[in-house]
């Protein structure tokens, strides 16, 4: 009765035989590993992939509208974003660059491209009354006069005489006089000038402090 083979038991080959698994080792340690297979998992909008690109769009874009941009450095690659929260509302923009970002399959503007600007800024302010309308007026500057004399009647005595010798009557008149002053001519010097006409009310700068901004480049 022959022995049972143990797991032990060395183990012989012949020499076709060590051939052949060598040939098929060696070809197993020269063949690439295998890809993956294609797996099919449910995808969770967590797990969405995101993504941000480098774009250009032209025109105006408004806020809570959609554009197709063109992804840089893709020139044949277009994607429908939407703009949420940039005011670009002026149409003179050719080819400006933006960063779009996407979540899931959708597109959206990032940010466009910005520039640096140096600003006034009021820290407070006051209200003051100012002309607004003007009027011509004709005044008086000066007046010169001239002085002149005047006598005149101011008292008349009369007195009368009976002469009973011959019978005749004298009359005597006594004349007062006196004198007075008047204003001989009267000489006017006037101008012309500007009178307020309106008054308007408006606020006026009293403190202020310059900064820097940053604002959407105007094409």
């Amino acid at each position: 009765m022959a022995r049972q083979r143990k797991p032990a038991d060395a183990v012989q080959f012949t020499y076709e035989s060590a051939e052949r698994i060598a040939n098929v080792v060696r070809a197993a340690e020269t063949t690439p590993p295998s890809a993956s297979p294609l797996t099919f998992d449910k995808r969770f909008a967590d797990r969405m992939p995101k993504q941000v690109r480098v774009a250009t769009f032209s025109g105006a874009w408004p806020i809570d509208s959609s554009k197709t941009v063109t992804l840089k450095y893709a020139p044949t690659a277009t994607v429908s974003a939407v703009n949420l929260s940039w005011p670009i509302t002026l149409p003179g923009y050719t080819a400006e660059t933006c960063i779009v970002g996407r979540e899931g399959t959708n597109w959206w503007l990032v940010v466009p491209k910005l520039e640096a600007r140096t600003a006034v800024f009021v820290t407070q302010t006051q209200q003051r009354t100012y002309c607004s309308q003007t009027a011509s007026q004709d005044v008086v500057t000066s007046v010169a006069t001239t002085k002149a004399t005047i006598t005149c009647l101011s008292d008349v005595s009369v007195t009368a005489s009976l002469n009973t010798a011959d019978c005749t009557i004298s009359v005597g008149v006594t004349k007062s006089t006196s004198s007075t002053d008047v204003v001989g001519s009267v000489s006017v010097s006037t101008a012309n000038i500007k009178v307020v006409s309106a008054t308007a009310t408006a606020i006026f700068i009293q403190s202020h402090f310059t900064s820097q901004f940053l604002r959407i480049r105007v094409p």
